[in-house]
């Protein structure tokens, strides 16, 4: 169990080709162009709303239906020799291809051409959840579980058919539209992996620093469980606008989250008014052992979720005050950090000619990156409602923090952060 690879589908299902442009096919033809570069004519393309190694991501409207649309332009040349990310490219698609779920966005194209690769999915006008959240005036307990109840949803969907997410942060959970009730989805399925079997490990790292999983920094090998340690930070940061994580190396986080009796800390004042509930639905979500931690399946079923809590303490100014202490800075830098990256794909993969697809921005265009790490003195007060239930496994779960632990005295048992491309970005939509 464990050793054989995810599945590799090879090369995704060849789009279908718009009809009509017989002048614009033949020209393709002669130039080099594969068939499906024709589907390209459908589209206008607008401002850049991303940038990462291998491409940019683009605004565009699609001609024939007028819907408005993200699409992902990856360079062919930066993808060229690395086996690897080609192949991670058509996982991507493949996996796009196949997800319909209303927390999930849509897959709506894709076309090639001999320099690049074009991957067209639903665009989400309506944010990022923080910001969203931000733009309220007010937020309640209430209001944060019917969200993790979405992303529950979608995780679960995914998780019935062995696909694992393995980047779930909120720069990647998106509104589909600026309407109240609008939907939450989930994007990016860029280092997104299918597996052949329900407990299949997958050996290779691969996440977002502060949100990525104990187990996937480690040799042991990780699998679904790592989404569901990734949603329990994403609900503590959604109750106190805060992360519970602070350590900026592999090993400073796997002491951080083994070192007490439980992997975060609940600090007063601001957990002072949350729920008991909410916070055992966060400690079970951070189990550090990941054989002992609850699906998504049933994690719907905790009290905090399927009881529908109805507290209404107003959340937001500390929320604000916490996610704002460093945020006009932050947007300022990556204003510089998008337009840089646009400068040094054009610089290392340019072919001489004026490439269109690859545009920076206006600096009034901003990009916002992931929140502020901001380290708190305070003590736990979060507690186990089920003690019987706690000290059944608490054998179970002190083994695998020992293994972390042991990991950090030895750094053959930890992945190695840069080589294994962990906080990697990949021009995803977590950016639009």
């Amino acid at each position: 169990m464990g050793d054989r690879p995810s599945v590799s589908p090879g090369k995704p299902k060849e789009p279908d080709q718009v009809e009509g442009h017989t002048f614009k096919k033949f020209f393709n033809k002669i130039s080099g162009n594969p068939n499906s570069y024709v589907n390209k004519v459908d589209y206008v393309f607008g401002r850049t709303l991303g940038a990462g190694a291998f491409g940019v991501v683009r605004q565009a409207r699609k001609v024939s239906t007028g819907e408005n649309v993200a699409v992902k332009i990856l360079l062919k040349k930066a993808l060229t020799g690395n086996d690897v990310q080609m192949q991670m490219l058509y996982d991507e698609l493949s996996i796009l291809q196949k997800l319909d779920h209303p927390n999930i966005v849509k897959f709506r194209d894709w076309f090639e051409s001999k320099d690049k690769f074009y991957i067209v999915i639903q665009l989400a006008t309506g944010g990022e959840l923080f910001d969203r959240i931000l733009q309220k005036g007010k937020f309640t307990e209430s209001d944060a579980a019917t969200i993790v109840y979405q992303i529950l949803k979608a995780v679960e969907y995914l998780h019935s058919r062995n696909i694992v997410h393995r980047d779930l942060k909120p720069e990647n959970l998106l509104y589909l539209t600026k309407e109240a009730d609008s939907p939450l989805v989930l994007s990016d399925f860029g280092i997104a992996r299918e597996l052949n079997s329900d407990d299949e490990l997958i050996r290779k790292a691969a996440g977002s620093m502060g949100y990525v999983a104990p187990e996937v920094l480690t040799t042991e090998g990780h699998g679904k469980p790592c989404d569901v340690w990734s949603l329990g930070v994403v609900t503590y940061t959604l109750l106190c606008g805060y992360s519970p994580f602070v350590a900026e190396s592999v090993e400073g986080f796997l002491e951080e989250c083994t070192s007490g009796r439980y992997p975060v800390t609940f600090h007063k004042p601001y957990w002072s008014s949350i729920s008991e509930e909410a916070q055992d639905f966060i400690l079970q979500a951070l189990t550090v052992d990941p054989l002992r931690r609850p699906t998504a399946v049933k994690l719907l079923e905790h009290p905090w979720i399927a009881g529908k809590t109805t507290k209404t303490d107003n959340l937001l100014p500390v929320i604000k005050k916490e996610f704002n202490a460093r945020r006009k800075f932050r947007e300022a830098v990556e204003i510089v950090k998008l337009n840089n990256r646009i400068k040094k794909l054009k610089q290392l993969y340019s072919t001489g000619e004026e490439d269109l697809d690859i545009e920076e921005n206006s600096a009034s265009n901003v990009l916002h990156a992931s929140m502020a790490k901001l380290a708190l003195d305070g003590g736990n007060v979060g507690q186990d409602k089920e003690d019987s239930q706690r000290l059944k496994s608490t054998l179970t779960q002190d083994a695998f923090a020992q293994i972390v632990k042991a990991a950090t005295q030895n750094k053959d048992r930890i992945r190695n952060y840069k080589e294994d491309g962990l906080n990697e970005e990949i021009s995803d939509q977590s950016e639009l």
